[in-house]
């Protein structure tokens, strides 16, 4: 096990069981912490508003971001980043997520690990992009006061704490595809239109007025073009 310090946040850190013994102790910096837990293949990671991308030696398991990056993966590459409001993102191959605001309240769990909450630890404001690829999403019931919104270019999805995963990826003759899996919970869905779509839970998703049934996974598809 090593220990992992910087400026306002120290996560204890075991590289092989990330999830079950990370231990965090008080936040007291309104940004979240994202801990890169797993990484596999050739990931980067770019500074949104340098366009800059992070040292190779700082896109590594147990490195640490924060909001305002864009990771992106490549060919049989795989990342799992940890949010220190116990959300678990799996980003899979040749995938564009862009990590936009990440905030979280000051809290102190004493010795309580992530894994063992069943809710996040304080309150907080997510909102990420998944600009293009696959992604599964592990999201803690939230406080009253959080949001945990993704966006998409097919619109935006927004979570209180569920499991979710996520498809987006160009179509032939422009626009995109998506897919999307809500095993449990539900999930608010807004497309580009604005227009708020009903509840979408692991029984049925309506879009366009067309009922589509999310006991399988990679379901509803729909197409956005431009």
């Amino acid at each position: 096990m090593k220990n992992i310090f910087f400026a306002s946040i120290l996560f204890i850190f075991p590289l092989f069981s990330y999830a079950q013994d990370i231990v965090p102790t008080e936040i007291v910096d309104p940004k979240g912490a994202i801990i890169i837990a797993q990484l596999e293949g050739e990931v980067s990671v770019i500074n949104n508003s340098t366009g800059v991308a992070l040292p190779v030696d700082k896109v590594k398991a147990g490195g640490i971001l924060f909001d305002g990056h864009t990771v992106k993966t490549m060919e049989n590459a795989k990342v799992v980043l940890l949010m220190s409001n116990g959300t678990v993102s799996t980003l899979k191959a040749n995938s564009v997520l862009n990590i936009k605001k990440f905030t979280q309240s000051k809290f102190d769990p004493g010795a309580t690990k992530l894994s063992e909450l069943e809710g996040e630890p304080s309150s907080s404001d997510v909102v990420i992009d998944l600009n293009l690829g696959d992604m599964v999403v592990d999201i803690k019931k939230l406080d009253k006061k959080s949001s945990f919104n993704i966006e998409s270019p097919v619109g935006t999805a927004g979570i209180r704490g569920t499991r979710v995963g996520m498809n987006i990826q160009q179509a032939p003759g422009g626009g995109f595809t998506s897919k999307v899996t809500v095993p449990e919970g539900t999930i608010a869905f807004t497309p580009p239109l604005h227009r708020l779509l009903p509840p979408v839970s692991h029984r049925h998703l309506r879009l366009n007025q067309s009922p589509f049934r999310l006991g399988r996974p990679l379901l509803p598809r729909f197409l956005l073009r431009e």
